[in-house]
């Protein structure tokens, strides 16, 4: 029972500090650059070399 109490008091613990880190990361910039155009995309990749990731979206 002890450690089940001090496992949820760690938790407590970190949550607020894991908050505030990812907070602080939201002004950096995207991993991904996403491309507009299929063109665009080619374009680039062949210029740099690097593989091409489609995502097929459709808004409802």
């Amino acid at each position: 029972m002890r450690r089940y109490a001090l496992s949820f008091l760690a938790a407590l613990a970190t949550i607020p500090i894991a908050g505030t880190v990812i907070a602080d990361n939201k002004g950096t910039p995207p991993a991904i650059v996403w491309e507009k155009t299929l063109e665009d995309a080619i374009a680039k990749a062949k210029t740099t070399g690097t593989p091409i990731l489609l995502d097929f979206f459709v808004p409802t």
